[in-house]
């Protein structure tokens, strides 16, 4: 059943992006591709450099996208609190996103997105978090028995954690346990091929094009999950999928199975590779850093425990301090779209209705005014005494803010923490990267370029 909503899509969603920006700041690069190239390179220090020229507002075109760069922490918080509903989210992720995650939670506003949100609510609750932890030790356990053949070897950490993941994600979204079964090696490539499709350089559906292998795999996993909805529903597991499907509207209907799909395939993605981003960045820190890993393995070795339980994440202080500066320095999710539904004032410049927004936590995370040595990786700033991510309500915002603040934050912090507990009591490792010099990606995920290559040792 339909959701009667206030907020019309009709009365925004059809305009075009507005490209009328040349009385703000700034400028549009070279001709057609515009700052696309150093964007991508790195968009640190690309943004300070706008920033230091033109200010906290900024015009640009990147990705052949016109439309304007908010910059610092006061403006974050104007867009991701968003008191005057100024800010479309659907539409800041339209242009590229649509196609794949149509229906999931970044692609709704205001009262469409609290209507699709009661879908997932249950699945983030106190049992099911219990359950999910359990779930992941074991899956864990099975796992790094599995890493023994690898001792003494140089592996390329990224593609474990990554496709480690990717069976957790099987398991625990969808129930399939059978992890070496030809189902969960469909599924996650079915996945891989849509996550990899929103990098498309071109959006044409013809095979051998990468946007008509991540529509066709799109198609894949919404038949996938759709077909097992009703099953679901009339059962009582305890994986993701199944709390979707048995969710009901403030109508007390059912929600469709393209709603549950939709939900179903974006958090799987949300939750696949922002974690393993943070794994993978913590293995490169902790590499380079070895006294903030001696200190982890020993906050690890204090608790006498094979792994941590859903009532346990707080034992671990000190790696919530790793976990917060690893998403201060390299954040999982490099950057925010939105999109302006009317003329806002922004730092005192009116930006116009329908025109692209982009901010980057990175910029805000790394500001000399608030941040000791930003560019030093230190937990210790995150320590109560030192605290200096409180110095602004949006001054550290991983999991962004407001409305849109993402829903599972405390299932990928578990996941997290869950995963070093268990690697750091059985195993230390070193760097062997080819050149020390590494080149840190940050699209299409952020990571070490190398995917981080180590020499795995039994302690």
């Amino acid at each position: 059943m339909a959701t009667q909503s206030v907020t019309n899509y009709d009365d925004y969603i059809h305009e075009p992006n507005c490209t009328n920006l040349d009385h703000i700041p700034g400028d549009y690069g070279l001709p057609v591709i515009g700052h696309t190239l150093t964007y991508l390179k790195d968009p640190f220090p690309w943004a300070l450099e706008r920033y230091k020229e033109f200010g906290p507002v900024s015009r640009v075109c990147t990705t052949g996208v016109k439309g304007v760069l908010a910059l610092g922490p006061d403006l974050v918080q104007q867009i991701m609190l968003d008191t005057g509903r100024n800010f479309s989210s659907k539409m800041g992720f339209h242009t590229r996103v649509q196609q794949f995650f149509e229906g999931s939670l970044i692609m709704e506003d205001f009262e469409h997105h609290k209507h699709q949100r009661r879908i997932v609510q249950a699945a983030f609750k106190n049992d099911a978090m219990k359950h999910y932890t359990k779930e992941i030790n074991r899956i864990y356990d099975r796992a790094l028995n599995e890493w023994e053949s690898d001792v003494d070897k140089t592996i390329p950490f990224f593609m474990h954690i990554k496709d480690l993941l990717l069976i957790v994600a099987a398991e625990i979204f969808a129930g399939e346990t059978d992890y070496k079964g030809e189902r969960v090696r469909q599924l996650n490539q079915a996945f891989l091929d849509t996550v990899n499709g929103i990098m498309y350089l071109f959006p044409i559906n013809l095979p051998g094009f990468t946007y008509h292998k991540g529509i066709k795999g799109k198609k894949f996993l919404q038949k996938f999950f759709g077909e097992m909805i009703d099953e679901k529903r009339a059962g009582d597991g305890m994986d993701m999928l199944s709390f979707f499907s048995r969710e009901k509207d403030e109508f007390g209907e059912y929600f469709t199975a393209k709603e549950v799909t939709d939900q179903a395939i974006f958090l799987m993605f949300a939750a696949h590779d922002t974690t393993t981003a943070a794994i993978t960045h913590t293995i490169y820190y902790l590499a380079r850093n070895p006294d903030v890993k001696e200190k982890l393995m020993a906050e690890v070795d204090s608790i006498d425990l094979d792994g941590l339980m859903w009532e346990d994440q707080d034992k671990v202080p000190y790696m919530q301090q790793v976990f917060n500066e690893v998403q201060r320095i390299r954040p999982s999710v490099p950057l925010v779209p939105r999109r302006t539904i009317r003329e806002v004032e922004m730092a005192g410049v009116k930006v116009p209705a329908h025109t692209m927004i982009f901010s980057f936590p990175r910029f805000s995370h790394w500001l000399e005014d608030y941040w000791t040595e930003p560019a030093k990786f230190d937990p210790d700033r995150f320590s109560p005494e030192r605290a200096e991510h409180k110095q602004h309500p949006f001054l550290f915002h991983p999991f962004g803010g407001g409305a849109h603040k993402c829903i599972g934050m405390h299932f990928s912090q578990m996941e997290y923490k869950n995963f070093l507990f268990k690697f750091l009591k059985r195993y230390d490792f070193e760097s062997k990267h080819e050149n020390s010099d590494v080149f840190m990606q940050t699209f299409p995920l952020p990571k070490p370029s190398d995917d981080m290559p180590i020499r795995l040792m039994r302690r």
